[in-house]
């Protein structure tokens, strides 16, 4: 296998500090979930670098990594192919982190700079989050299919799939944070006590996160559906790590980390989630269930759609197949 363990987790790591830094820009653009906006830029930065160490560390030759980005040039283009494009992708997201970190944590710098646009420089820096996150994320899909010989990844529903099953991490991750960081605290003002941060505002964000991680669920459920359909549809070799998939090597992965412990416990869970109190006993061990299996069954689902491809198996027991000497004598 040239592409094993090292790439599904750069590939999740690479959705889940996406996700969770464009969860992070949707709620500043908002003005709201401070904390929780703090944490998932510092967290998802960190993330984002850890994916670019798996990247670097599983090249033949690390040290010559910087050159990928370069390849391009003697043709005229920057990029010239999805993995030098997934360079650029996970650079600007670095970039960004970084310029971020400078707003959240150097306040008085940034309003000596930008004076009155303070506020539209960082809305500005929000969107070009958001839309860098989002290539980031689905750029792998593309560069498995650019890959040669794994019919299996000749998928037009695998962005659909990492997208989705990525919103989920980072909404699963972020619902997290936000149950145990933002927290309502009273302080003391004008001789009485008042919330620091309403609690409804709190509620209402958890509600929200909720919703998001239930969408993102039941998309990637579907987007699996479709996987597997065009798959199936798509290529006769692509059936023969389907098949590993479904019913053979690799199903007790899929069947039981990817679909019940990634989609219908979460889903379950946050059914659940929806008609109780969010600051309540149940949230405080259910959300914390729900991190931990979309985590788990995210990776799995890199892992098994990596591994898959790769299996081999031999030739004439499972497709048809007409000897070249002959259709007698072969």
């Amino acid at each position: 296998m040239i592409w094993g363990w090292r790439i599904a987790a750069a590939v999740f790591l690479t959705a889940l500090g996406s996700m969770a830094m464009l969860l992070a820009a949707f709620y500043d653009v908002r003005m709201k979930a401070s904390r929780m906006v703090k944490i998932n830029i510092v967290a998802g930065w960190i993330f984002i670098l850890t994916a670019l160490a798996f990247f670097i560390i599983d090249l033949g030759r690390p040290e010559r990594a910087g050159n990928i980005i370069f390849i391009g040039y003697p043709n005229g283009r920057l990029a010239q192919s999805w993995m030098d494009w997934g360079v650029l992708f996970l650079s600007g997201m670095v970039i960004w982190g970084l310029i971020y970190l400078f707003f959240l944590y150097t306040p008085s710098i940034v309003i000596s700079i930008f004076k009155a646009r303070v506020r539209l420089a960082r809305v500005v820096l929000d969107y070009l989050v958001i839309l860098t996150g989002i290539a980031a994320t689905i750029y792998t899909a593309f560069l498995f299919a650019a890959a040669g010989g794994k019919s299996f990844w000749w998928n037009g529903a695998l962005p659909i799939l990492w997208l989705s099953s990525g919103l989920g991490y980072g909404a699963a991750w972020s619902l997290l944070i936000a149950r145990f960081f933002e927290i309502p605290t009273r302080v003391r003002t004008d001789g009485g006590a008042a919330p620091a941060f309403p609690v409804e505002e709190v509620r209402a964000i958890l509600h929200e996160l909720s919703w998001i991680d239930l969408l993102a669920v039941i998309f990637e459920a579907f987007s699996w559906a479709l996987f597997l359909t065009v798959a199936y549809a798509n290529h006769y070799e692509a059936r023969i790590p389907l098949t590993q998939l479904l019913l053979q090597t690799y199903a007790p992965y899929f069947w039981g980390f990817v679909v019940t412990l990634g989609i219908a416990i979460p889903l379950l869970l946050e059914i659940a989630l929806l008609r109780v109190d969010p600051l309540g006993n149940f949230a405080k061990w259910a959300i914390p269930v729900i991190f931990i299996a979309v985590m788990v069954g995210g990776y799995t689902l890199r892992y098994i759609v990596i591994a898959v491809a790769y299996y081999y198996a031999p030739l004439s027991p499972l497709v048809h197949a007409t000897s070249q000497w002959g259709p007698w004598w072969g």
